[in-house]
């Protein structure tokens, strides 16, 4: 009977294997055939244009044709149609174009390139509805109407502008139609260019479903592989593993740690230096020691991420990504040590690594891939979906990964020590260049520190999220007294430093909201474990100290403009960048513009008059916009399933004697991330990605992690 149900259970799973391998042939098919049909499509014929008496179904028009009824000022030939300057550029529109065409679908070739000018359209005393259409948005008549920026600077040609057809009205009829078009600015440019009515070919199809298809047939195709062959894989391994020689010496951890400081530092010299030779010293050193623990070279990365913005010098004219380096680096030498040394003793896999959250986050990575095949500025998306997503995803792997091979208990305390460490250290710059004078950006009566970042609000974004770590670890962890002043000394200049960005996201939103967290959650640490209430007070000093190290500046202009929301303002600005990112959201709900293509669609399409003063914005500066828009809906549902299962075993944890301090300190930290989310960026940063990957994974520590009484 044994015999018959093994038997039984090998035909099923040979059936079974048969079967996924016929549905991974589903959507390679599917794939080819979408291919194939956009192969056949013809390519799009330039169009034609002429003088013509009426608009109809069919007919491309130049400018200079009768049927379009000007206001004066114009200067209208063959080539276009081009605004005078108004006496008030700023208050009243360059001139007004209206006509009349019969048919349903109207279009405007127009002349975009790298200056400022946009216009309004109506039809039939109705906004043209295939143009932006933003709440308060309206022309020169109080009117809305589809809207229309013409600032593309990548569209710049050495000859000026470049001229492209954009599809602006659809309608339900032929009409007639009533057309009018608002022209602002753009004199000089022959904004105008030509009309089309039923004219424009179809588009063709887009690539990017071919392309998913095909990413869901490899990835099936290489599932269904390991799954049949995972036996055989794992008797070829086991076979390498034993042919290669067993290394089971280990140096002194102490030799180690003295060693990776060493090798950390040489890296330092090279890059302030720029001698590669020296930088390649340090990262051979530093290989040397992760091939015997991966974990140092994994907290060497950690320890580097405020400094990623400084690439490696690897040969002469060479450099190479840190954060990249450090992952792929990371992932070579884990899988080297695995091979090499394989210790007697098996780790507990349940002690800490990445689970559900790292399921969520591995939707977020495929979907940003079909939302990067499915973008305007493909290859931008894509460097983005590489240095911020996959790198997101493999860093989650290489974390997951240390715990097959790390069986000393201290492992994740070792990754956060090297973190703060970093954090220190940029904090020690900042506060060195505000005492000196330099490097700092003055800005509305205050010096800003920024220390290697190009922006105070970038190190204030990575500084609120350490300092509420080692708060947290500084007020609630069990340690002896003299520990806990070596713990102050590393917190208090993280919060100076933070203090000296003058983020108003930082310490009006990031801090209250690490605080509140703290206090809350700290409170009833206490309680559970039956002790005082003497480190609240602690942390109510720390607020206190924050807000008098506030009050001299309270005077200067960067605080006392806060609730100036008038155009041109920081205030004024934020709000018009948010109506126009819902309504590019809104616009774009599925897959959203792509990754890193948000500052190309806005500046070309939705900014509004009243911000022009900054189109170079490349986020909504607002954590859901900023998913929404980059990854569509879907991706706001995944990033908050990846943050919410990540943060509810933070807080689970938090009832956790000896891991409590170090998950506290992790939840205020998204919660800091979250409230300066609200007017900033929050993740699309290679650093900031990673310490997302870092805070959500501490989650699934167990409870020795959180111990700092051995540091």
């Amino acid at each position: 009977m044994a015999f018959m149900l093994n038997t039984s259970f090998r035909l099923s799973t040979h059936v079974a294997y048969r079967i996924a391998w016929l549905l991974s042939v589903l959507p390679a098919l599917a794939a080819l055939l979408w291919w194939f049909y956009h192969a056949d499509h013809p390519p799009q014929p330039s169009l034609t244009t002429e003088s013509v008496v009426s608009l109809t179904s069919g007919v491309t028009a130049r400018m200079d044709s009768p049927v379009f009824v000007y206001s004066p000022g114009w200067r209208v030939d063959g080539s276009g149609a081009d605004p005078s300057e108004p006496a008030d550029p700023w208050q009243e529109p360059s001139g007004r174009v209206a006509f009349e065409y019969t048919g349903t679908e109207l279009a405007l070739q127009l002349a975009v390139g790298n200056y400022w000018g946009y216009l309004y359209v109506t039809v039939d005393g109705a906004p043209a509805n295939r143009l932006p259409i933003i709440d308060n948005n309206v022309n020169a008549r109080a009117e809305v109407a589809g809207y229309k920026p013409l600032l593309a600077p990548e569209a710049q040609t050495i000859d000026g502008p470049s001229s492209r057809w954009f599809l602006v009205h659809s309608a339900a009829n032929t009409g007639p139609h009533r057309v009018e078009i608002e022209m602002w600015r753009s004199w000089g440019q022959v904004p105008l260019r030509a009309v089309a009515v039923d004219a424009l070919p179809p588009p063709a199809p887009p690539r990017w479903p071919a392309e998913a298809l095909a990413l869901l047939a490899a990835a099936m195709a290489t599932a269904t592989a390991m799954a049949t062959f995972m036996p055989k894989i794992r008797q070829s391994t086991a076979s390498t593993r034993q042919l290669l020689p067993r290394i089971s010496w280990r140096l002194p951890e102490n030799i180690l740690f003295g060693s990776t400081g060493a090798a950390l530092l040489t890296i330092g010299c090279g890059i302030a230096l720029d001698q590669w030779i020296v930088t390649v010293l340090g990262l051979a050193l530093l290989a040397l020691i992760g091939v015997q623990r991966p974990l140092l070279w994994v907290g060497a990365l950690l320890f580097g991420l405020p400094f990623y913005l400084h690439p490696l010098p690897i040969m002469p004219g060479r450099a190479l990504n840190l954060v990249e380096i450090g992952i792929w680096g990371g992932l070579a030498l884990l899988a080297l040590h695995w091979l090499l040394w394989r210790p007697s003793a098996q780790p507990d896999r349940r002690r800490w690594g990445i689970d559900t959250p790292g399921l969520w986050l591995g939707g977020v990575v495929l979907l940003a891939l079909v939302a990067t095949l499915a973008s305007q500025q493909e290859s931008v998306a894509l460097r983005e979906w590489r240095t911020i997503f996959l790198s997101a995803a493999l860093f989650a792997l290489l974390l997951n990964g240390l715990r097959h091979v790390e069986t000393k208990p201290n492992a994740l305390r070792v990754l956060f020590l090297f973190w703060l460490l970093g954090g220190l250290t940029v904090a020690l710059v900042g506060i060195w260049q505000y005492a000196a004078g330099r490097m700092v950006i003055e800005a509305e009566g205050v010096n800003r520190v920024r220390a290697f970042y190009g922006s105070p609000n970038n190190l204030a974004l990575y500084l609120e999220r350490t300092a509420a770590v080692a708060l947290a670890l500084t007020l609630f962890a069990r340690m002896s007294g003299r520990l806990r002043l070596w713990w102050w000394l590393l917190t208090i200049p993280q919060l100076a430093a933070l203090l000296l960005t003058f983020s108003k996201g930082a310490l009006l939103l990031a801090l209250p909201a690490t605080l509140f967290v703290l206090g809350i959650g700290g409170f009833y640490l206490l309680r559970r474990r039956g002790e005082g209430i003497r480190p609240l007070w602690g942390l109510a000093a720390v607020a206190v100290g924050m807000v008098f190290g506030l009050l001299p500046f309270l005077g200067t202009e960067r605080f006392r403009s806060l609730a100036d929301f008038s155009a041109g303002t920081t205030g004024g600005l934020r709000l018009n960048l948010w109506r126009s990112s819902l309504r590019m959201a809104l616009d774009h709900p599925w897959l959203g513009v792509g990754p890193d293509n948000f500052l190309y669609v806005y500046r070309s399409g939705y900014i509004l008059p009243a911000a022009w003063q900054d189109p170079d914005l490349n986020h909504p500066h607002n954590v859901l916009l900023d998913w929404w828009t980059r990854l569509g809906v879907g991706g706001l549902v995944l990033a908050g399933g990846w943050l919410l299962s990540g943060a509810r075993r933070l807080w689970r944890g938090i009832w956790d004697d000896e891991s409590a301090a170090l998950r506290l300190g992790c939840l205020a930290a998204v919660a800091a991330a979250l409230a300066h989310g609200l007017i900033d960026a929050s993740y699309a940063l290679p650093d900031l990605m990673l310490v997302w990957v870092l805070l959500l994974g501490a989650g699934t520590m167990g409870p020795e992690a959180g111990r700092l009484k051995d540091l």
